[in-house]
């Protein structure tokens, strides 16, 4: 059996590691089978590119469980760099233009230096005690990625087919009226309304609701995608080394 904290991401091993081990195992509703903590934070330790570090979470994470298993998915570091640049603007926690963001270090940077973020690890846990998945695989197979991390994880078979529904992370902005919105209502009471109006509003508004709120987000320009591949490019080579994984 497969249990998966709540919330899904409980952020022990960094935030809340104060709150004792007790804590953590309440996260989980039983304890009698295959835990899953889906804590994106544990990979996001800040990066100083060409100097060591000592990072917690992994230390931590090997002292509770020197025997657990462990998923990293990666994408392309450029484009997880400019999607988590547009997350950050959305949130209304990112005002900066992209280049002058990540110049300056902006946390959500450091996730995308993958052999940085693998090599803190690796000073506890063995390459073969770690799943690396492509994101480009599981966009275009998630029944069969999901199958990979079942049998990594040496849970059984699922009886069933996943159902696959509308992404629940997609890529968006908001309009002016939509950040409107969010600057009275906060992140959280938009995302209730927005929640509220879907089963309320007719089917045959939702579009229009959806256009008068958000808009898509720029596609990459292709003079930023080079220099963001730049940066991360050694890195990313490296990663390859490692693993023998190219993470595009």
């Amino acid at each position: 059996m497969v249990v998966l904290s709540e919330p899904k991401e409980p952020d022990f091993l960094t935030v809340n590691w104060s709150k004792g081990l007790d804590w953590y195992q309440s996260r989980f509703r039983r304890s009698d089978g295959i835990l899953i903590d889906a804590s994106v934070g544990y990979s996001m330790a800040p990066v100083a590119p060409g100097r060591d570090a000592e990072v917690a979470a992994p230390a931590r994470a090997h002292a509770i469980s020197p025997q657990a298993k462990l998923i990293y998915m990666v994408r392309d570091p450029a484009d997880r760099c400019y999607s988590a640049y547009w997350h950050e603007v959305r949130a209304g926690r990112e005002k900066r233009p992209l280049r002058e963001a990540v110049r300056a270090g902006a946390y959500y940077v450091s996730a995308s230096y993958y052999f940085f973020q693998l090599s803190s690890w690796l000073r506890y846990f063995s390459l073969d005690q770690i799943l690396i998945l492509r994101f480009s695989e599981f966009v275009a197979s998630p029944q069969d990625v999901a199958n990979r991390c079942i049998a990594f994880l040496g849970a059984s078979p699922a009886p069933f087919a996943f159902e696959i529904g509308q992404p629940k992370n997609e890529s968006f902005n908001y309009t002016s009226f939509g950040r409107g919105l969010q600057k009275l209502l906060g992140n959280d009471g938009i995302k209730s309304l927005t929640s509220w109006s879907s089963h309320i509003v007719p089917s045959t508004l939702k579009a229009q609701l959806k256009r008068a709120l958000t808009t898509e987000i720029p596609t990459i320009a292709a003079d930023d995608y080079a220099w963001l591949s730049d940066l991360f490019r050694d890195d990313a080579a490296a990663f390859e080394r490692t693993t023998g994984i190219k993470p595009l």
